[in-house]
């Protein structure tokens, strides 16, 4: 079976590349050719712009590809290209949404005030109302053009993926971590350990619960909702089965670098996080119920946490290189 992995040169798409070998697929990563794939082999490869529809239904055709799994999904404009020629294929179309359709995260950006719903989300929890959540946000992601940000919603793609004629499976991951990953996840950590000292966390974000996922874990649950006849139709939360507080992440990651420093709670305005607690409200968490997937596909992480961690804090660069 082909299947197609639009946008799958980067840091999360080669990883669907490989776990789809390891399933028995053959995998097809589509993506513009600017930067080298550093594929195996095995993997098939076709240039292409994601918003250029006659071109992805010419290269879809043309490989027989049974599903489309699209990774780069950010705004309408850059999606419904792929929706639609998914669609005229006939092929399962898998959409990587986010943790950020859920109402916890309209009332963590101070856009909306749903009540604050503690628990880690399950996939019926409430969604948020409110649209587009990044504009007029200054604080733009590396690699993302500043049109892509402004009409960036994950939700809004869920909806016109439903409305589009073709078999839907949704992913909800959270913020993932790993080797390459140019967000640096915990790069919070290891950018103001110093060993012997105390890591100061602001007092408003120490207890401030959040998930994530590592990215060849949550690439082996897209495959497997991929290529899974169970998964037609539905929604699946992935991540890791634990939820952490910032102060734990501190404790945990400051445990396996090996630095030997107590983390305490700073006054309000101080410490890590300060500038991250002065433009959200933590009050809100954003974590999610992941239970669903590993019970109705059989998902399992394939690597050890610390083992993980270990080498996704090994590769980060020092700050500023």
């Amino acid at each position: 079976m082909t299947v197609a992995i639009v946008g799958g040169s980067g840091f999360l798409g080669r990883h669907v590349a490989l776990r789809l070998l390891a399933h028995g697929a053959r995998p097809l990563v589509i993506h513009r050719g600017n930067e080298p794939a550093n594929l195996p082999e095995a993997v098939l490869i076709a240039h292409a712009d994601r918003t250029d529809e006659a071109a992805l239904r010419a290269v879809f055709g043309a490989h027989d590809v049974k599903v489309v799994i699209d990774i780069f999904a950010l705004s309408l404009g850059n999606t419904q290209p792929v929706i639609n020629a998914a669609a005229r294929q006939g092929a399962r179309y898998v959409l990587t949404s986010s943790v950020d359709v859920y109402a916890n995260y309209a009332g963590l950006l101070r856009k909306e005030t749903p009540p604050i719903r503690p628990a880690p989300a399950s996939e019926d929890a409430p969604l948020r109302n409110m649209r587009y959540p990044y504009r007029g946000n200054p604080r733009r992601p590396q690699g993302v053009s500043e049109d892509l940000f402004d009409n960036y919603d994950k939700l809004v793609l869920e909806e016109a993926a439903a409305a589009a004629d073709l078999d839907l499976v949704v992913i909800r991951p959270p913020m993932i971590f790993g080797v390459a990953d140019k967000q640096r996840r915990f790069g919070w950590v290891v950018d103001n350990a110093r060993p012997g000292e105390p890591f100061a966390i602001d007092e408003r974000a120490f207890g401030w619960p959040n998930s994530y996922g590592y990215v060849e874990d949550v690439a082996e649950a897209m495959v497997l909702a991929a290529l899974s006849p169970r998964a037609s139709g539905k929604t699946y939360n992935v991540g890791q089965d634990i939820v952490r507080t910032a102060a734990q992440w501190a404790t945990h990651l400051l445990a396996i670098l090996d630095i030997d420093s107590a983390v305490v709670a700073a006054p309000a305005g101080q410490g890590v996080w300060a500038d991250r607690a002065d433009a959200m409200d933590l009050r809100y968490p954003l974590t999610l119920d992941t239970s669903f997937i590993r019970a109705d596909l059989g998902f399992a992480e394939l690597i050890d946490e610390d083992i993980a961690l270990r080498r996704t804090l090994a590769s980060y660069a020092p700050l500023g290189h």
